[in-house]
């Protein structure tokens, strides 16, 4: 948990509501920082100023922590909530279910709509191995069952590139992932 001033509180210090956006809150981060920076101005209390600045900005920047944060003062903001008069459903409050969101914070965030990211056909590329690994036993089994020697030669042969599969998937994944980084 994290601890709590007894003095301002961190919206107090960046001159913000709580329900400010994570943009108002960078602005008037900012803002502050350029104008009680010790460079800028080499008074002995501009540097406290700036150490205040910065644990304000440390704790209500990072989402998470700005959750934790409300949580322990106990000012969680909640975003206006609006009443659709006459819906042809019969709800008045604006959910389907009559539930609220999961996430009480979520307008807070930089891009609350995002979705989570899809998985990509190009994902089932870790089922590749897999595959094959299932098609050669198979085919070596069948060809033991048929006394195959046709069918036994190409399974050995799939052996090492069910192998090679096993370990080049993840080296394509993660190729794959630094390259959307």
């Amino acid at each position: 948990m994290l601890a709590v001033a007894k003095s301002a509180s961190h919206y107090e210090r960046l001159g913000v509501a709580p329900h400010a956006s994570h943009d108002e809150i960078r602005r008037a981060y900012r803002s502050l920082a350029q104008a009680h920076h010790p460079d800028a101005n080499p008074e002995v209390a501009a540097a406290a100023t700036m150490v205040e600045i910065n644990a304000a900005w440390e704790v209500l920047g990072d989402p998470d922590r700005r959750r934790e944060y409300d949580r322990a003062i106990g000012t969680t903001p909640e975003p206006a909530r609006w009443v659709v008069v006459g819906r042809e459903d019969g709800h008045e409050d604006g959910h389907e279910d009559g539930h609220e969101d999961e996430d009480p914070l979520a307008h807070l965030r930089d891009d609350p709509d995002a979705a989570p990211p899809r998985q990509r056909p190009a994902d089932l590329l870790l089922f590749v191995p897999v595959v094959l690994l299932l098609a050669t036993l198979a085919t070596f089994a069948y060809s033991v069952m048929s006394v195959s020697a046709g069918l036994r030669t190409v399974a050995i042969l799939m052996f090492p590139v069910t192998v090679a599969s096993f370990l080049a998937a993840p080296l394509f994944m993660m190729l794959r992932s630094r390259r959307r980084d």
